[in-house]
């Protein structure tokens, strides 16, 4: 074996030759002592101490390259002092192969190790470009996503799994899927706890809790593709770059969620993002959990083609964008509106009427009906409150503002009244969402109604509380194939998706405005916020199209007569459906209404109508 000084080029190990590799990474400002540990990855028996003097270093960061060892063979920790602990740039995790393997685990004391991946080799990928106005988002977890199919245990749990059913996500409508943690967390909460041996000394030892950290927030070893779900550590590289790559040739982005802990500093988020784009090809990220830098991620170079999605983006930062549009505001706001209108909580008809336009030029925002931190979609109609004993918090945890409602019964029923009462609100709020002018995003398994049993905050739950489960049922089925339908609605309408801020008025002269506000009497200057019923209507010809769309949302409880604009001569309205109206024999097709002045909106429901050209007989 021989140590040389390293190039410093880049935190973490980087394999460069046949039987060597590099490792940097840098010490806190009080270590004395340095060294690297390496052992057989196999065996975990230690092979080398390596202990490096400050010839090896620049400031604080250390680099050596040590040759005569075979990267595939070997693990490692790092050394400061007496402290010995996992690098957190390492590139892969050895130690955590499969999931919740608990016996297993026990006997290594739960000890893992930094292990060497081939960032290096070339691999092929196709580049993936989706317009924003273009993109319908999917968020789903890995596990419980292939475990909510009910798959083969070879597929539960693992990118195959997922690989198996993009042709479904493709049908569904979808161009976009934000996956949940990927990267190698740790998912068994582990406690330190002191045990008194036989000769009287407090010895700290880790146990298991019995408690799963099913999503995987919290501390986790960023830089390392979780090997539980991507063949194991020796094939965790491969198995992302194959997923990604699969996705890319199906036209899907691969958006990461990445949730960093508190602790994390902002140069080693900036590193991390990096590195998924640099060596995996990541189209964009929505990152979590933590204050990110997003000054310095919305100028960073690197990124300046990647999407980043992040709750709070000040004016500040927003303003100075230039170019391609690669920021999202991704926040609760498009719900909460939405949902205290859909159920009757003091909602604002000017607030949701704002929403449903939120539109920047160089910016962008995400909306949503639901998401994972929440109720799921079927859950706010069937709750009006958080169900969250099993996670062992005496129902603490989880948001208290749901602005649920359980339309008679708190959770299930056979009562056919109600269950079609909360079919009806969820295609409501498929609608709202699909109609919007931002990006839409809905989790998985939504559109199958399916449920988390009123536990708005499963973190913990590895089993059918906490899997998107993917039930059938003829209800189910129906759902399913409405939100099929209305993405296919929202991708042949693009005057309702448009890319830029609706100015409401005809600037360009084309005899209707962009987008106006109509109500029992069309043309309506201002809304009140007394109002619960609403007409929209988009003039295609903005977006070179030869249809107007005129959508009537009406959250009173009765029906209202919403009036119809007027059309330019030879077209007429046609109505596509009404939420309140549609079952299984219903479809998107355009069909004749006799009252070309006004039409009757149920209550608590919403109809969409074109303006079509109509050849005479």
């Amino acid at each position: 074996m021989k140590v040389n000084k390293g190039d410093f080029g880049e935190y973490g190990p980087r394999v460069s030759g046949k039987d060597s590799v590099i490792f940097t990474f840098s010490v806190e400002p009080s270590a004395k002592t340095v060294g690297i540990i390496l052992f057989d990855k196999k065996s975990k028996k230690q092979l080398f101490e390596v202990d490096l003097s400050r010839e090896y270093s620049v400031g604080r960061v250390y680099s050596a390259e040590i040759s005569g060892i075979n990267p595939d063979e070997i693990c490692y920790f790092l050394k400061e002092d007496k402290r010995i602990y996992v690098d957190s740039y390492a590139t892969s995790v050895v130690g955590r192969d499969n999931w919740g393997d608990v016996d297993n685990r026990k006997k290594s004391k739960f000890a893992v190790y930094s292990g060497i991946s081939h960032i290096e080799k070339p691999w092929k990928d196709d580049e993936v470009d989706i317009a924003p106005s273009d993109m319908v988002l999917y968020k789903l977890h890995m596990r419980g996503f292939t475990a909510g199919f009910g798959m083969s245990d070879t597929k539960t749990g693992n990118y195959k799994g997922l690989l198996s059913k993009l042709n479904y996500l493709i049908k569904l409508g979808i161009t976009s899927v934000e996956i949940m943690p990927v990267y190698d967390f740790e998912e068994l909460f582990i406690e330190n706890k002191v045990i008194i041996s036989k000769r009287g000394e407090m010895v700290p030892t880790p146990e298991y809790t019995g408690k799963t950290n099913y999503w995987g927030f919290g501390m986790a070893n960023y830089f390392a593709p979780k090997a539980s779900y991507f063949g194991g550590e020796s094939n965790a590289v491969a198995g992302l770059r194959s997923m990604i790559s699969t996705m890319h040739s199906k036209g899907l982005e691969v958006i990461m969620e990445m949730s960093f802990a508190l602790e994390v500093s902002d140069d080693y988020i900036i590193d991390c993002l990096n590195y998924y784009v640099k060596y995996f090809h990541v189209d964009g990220f929505h990152i979590v959990g933590c204050t990110a830098p997003i000054q310095r991620i919305a100028s960073e170079p690197y990124l300046a083609e990647t999407k980043i999605f992040y709750e709070y983006i000040p004016e500040e930062i927003l303003c100075k964008e230039h170019g391609k549009k690669h920021l999202f505001i991704y926040n609760d706001s498009f719900m909460n509106v939405t949902r205290q209108i859909q159920n009757h909580m003091n909602g604002s008809m000017v607030q949701f009427a704002n929403h449903m336009r939120r539109q920047n030029q160089t910016y962008g925002f995400v909306n949503y009906m639901a998401n994972v931190n929440g109720f799921s979609l079927w859950d706010s109609y069937s709750y009006g409150e958080k169900h969250n004993l099993d996670n062992g918090e005496e129902n603490r945890d989880g948001t208290n503002t749901n602005y649920s409602f359980n339309y008679g019964v708190e959770g299930k029923t056979t009562n056919k009244t109600i269950n079609a009462n909360r079919y009806r609100e969820m295609r409501n709020a498929f609608t709202a969402l699909f109609l919007s002018q931002s990006v839409p995003l809905f989790v998985a398994a939504d559109e199958t109604a399916a449920t988390h049993l009123g536990n708005n905050n499963p973190y913990c739950q590895d089993n059918k509380m906490g899997y998107t489960v993917f039930a059938k049922n003829k209800n189910k089925n129906t759902l399913s194939n409405f939100v099929s339908q209305l993405i296919e609605f929202r991708k042949n309408h693009k005057c309702i998706r448009g890319e830029t801020p609706f100015l409401m008025n005809d600037y360009k002269h084309l005899g209707l405005p962009d987008m106006s506000f109509h109500g029992s009497e069309p043309w309506m200057m201002t809304i009140g916020e007394e109002q619960k019923a609403l007409g929209v209507l988009y003039n295609g010809a903005y977006a070179k199209e030869k249809e107007e769309v005129f959508v009537c949302y009406n959250f009173h409880y009765d029906s209202v007569d919403m009036a119809l604009p007027l059309l330019s001569p030879g077209k007429r309205w046609r109505l596509c459906f009404n939420t309140a109206e549609y079952d299984d024999k219903s479809d998107f097709k355009p069909k004749p209404i006799n009252n070309q002045q006004s039409l009757s909106v149920p209550g608590n429901s919403i109809s969409v109508l074109v303006g079509l050209k109509v050849e005479k007989k």
